[in-house]
């Protein structure tokens, strides 16, 4: 399973996402699509972000079936529609493994100094 942050743009005059968006989409998922779960990120800037939870055997294709999955939804559902997808990826956790690396703690793999010999 993949999480694919997907970022919507809102049409002219749309402020924000409807509060039933989550139902929205999961309403219009269908199985062949491995849509698993969907997280609404309305507040996020520049745009709103759905987290769309997607069962692919790649992380191309999750991201595909998820961009997909959200243009889909985007051009039939009432609440929806006019939204546009601009990207759809999945998400990058460089900076939480920085963090681990550079906090405090023990020597060795997850620490500063030299690696123990066994």
């Amino acid at each position: 399973m993949y999480l694919v942050h997907v970022s919507l743009q809102a049409p002219a005059g749309a402020a924000e996402l409807p509060a039933d968006t989550r139902e929205l989409l999961l309403a219009a998922a269908v199985a062949e699509e491995g849509i698993e779960h969907v997280s609404v990120h309305a507040g996020a800037l520049p745009h709103p972000v759905l987290g769309v939870f997607v069962l692919a055997a790649r992380l191309e294709e999750a991201e595909d079936r998820a961009q997909a999955f959200c243009r889909r939804a985007t051009a039939v559902m009432p609440g929806l529609v006019g939204w546009r997808v601009r990207c759809g990826r999945a998400p990058l956790v460089e900076a939480f493994y920085e963090r681990l690396l550079d906090g405090p703690g023990p020597a060795g793999r997850n620490g500063p100094g030299p690696i123990p010999s066994t």
